[in-house]
């Protein structure tokens, strides 16, 4: 039996929404999860060189954006207007007012624009919205020291109900069928980041609302079980292990270097 996580949670305010993907002082579940997937040269690699944001990546960002903090939309996404002919005289005069009105805002296509809204439209129908409507805090920046393993963790989690002590999880997926989505959790390690985040806070409740970008929107909401919890926790304190011997030795290493792999 693993025991009980000592959290001492941490305020500090050169952490912030602009520089938090910058900050390599605190340690998140995303780059935890790359280090046990990744060899610890890439890992290492990534440091200096982030990751490509990919157009998947961006599209869940606006749309956490639009469900999440609506009224913050308009200030860090601009619309593109609806058929725009670039060929044209007139198009090329409307792309470069409107390249002019972004004014360090991220554009958007009139498509993603209009997937995102239809998407935003079912997610709101479903019959457990209340869970997420019902939440008090929308993409917070949490810090805190896990006191067992003595390193400093960092988390923004999309929503969370202080009251009830709960988290939600926006995701937007190809499936939600739990016949595929239930294999999504465990190959993504989604069961980790609840874990990871359940422990920050030290609540019990973790909802994930998967919701398919394709048309009709289909979605399921899950929750986390505990037996699934527990398998979360011995994976990200595995990978905190792993990464504080890293730190303590630095090697770069590709994928098991000490043996050939055989196949």
């Amino acid at each position: 039996m693993m025991k009980e996580i000592k959290i001492e949670l941490l305020k500090d305010e050169h952490v912030t929404d602009k520089n938090y993907f910058q900050d390599h002082m605190y340690i998140t579940n995303s780059r935890l999860k790359l280090f046990m997937d990744k060899c610890s040269r890439f890992f290492e690699y990534t440091n200096d060189n982030p990751l490509p944001v990919t157009k998947a990546m961006r599209f869940g960002s606006a749309f956490h954006m639009l469900v999440l903090e609506y009224k913050e939309f308009s200030k860090h996404y601009a619309v593109e207007p609806d058929g725009i002919d670039k060929r044209t005289t007139l198009g090329k005069n409307m792309a470069l007012k409107f390249n002019d009105s972004l004014k360090g805002r991220e554009a958007i296509s009139y498509k993603d624009y209009s997937l995102m809204q239809s998407m935003n439209t079912h997610l709101k129908a479903n019959k457990h919205y209340s869970l997420l409507e019902d939440c008090d805090e929308f993409e917070k920046i949490y810090l805190w020291k896990n006191l067992n393993q003595s390193i400093l963790c960092k988390g923004k989690l999309d929503a969370i109900n202080t009251k009830k002590k709960y988290i939600v999880d926006l995701k937007t997926t190809m499936n939600a069928n739990p016949n595929v989505f239930s294999d999504t959790i465990i190959e993504r390690k989604y069961h980790m980041q609840a874990a990871f985040y359940c422990d920050a806070l030290g609540y019990k409740d973790y909802y994930i609302y998967a919701i398919e970008k394709s048309k009709p929107h289909c979605m399921c909401v899950y929750k986390i079980s505990k037996n699934m919890l527990s398998e979360g926790r011995k994976l990200y304190t595995e990978a905190i292990s792993s990464f504080i011997e890293y730190n303590m030795d630095k090697s770069l290493t590709d994928y098991n270097d000490d043996k050939i792999c055989e196949i």
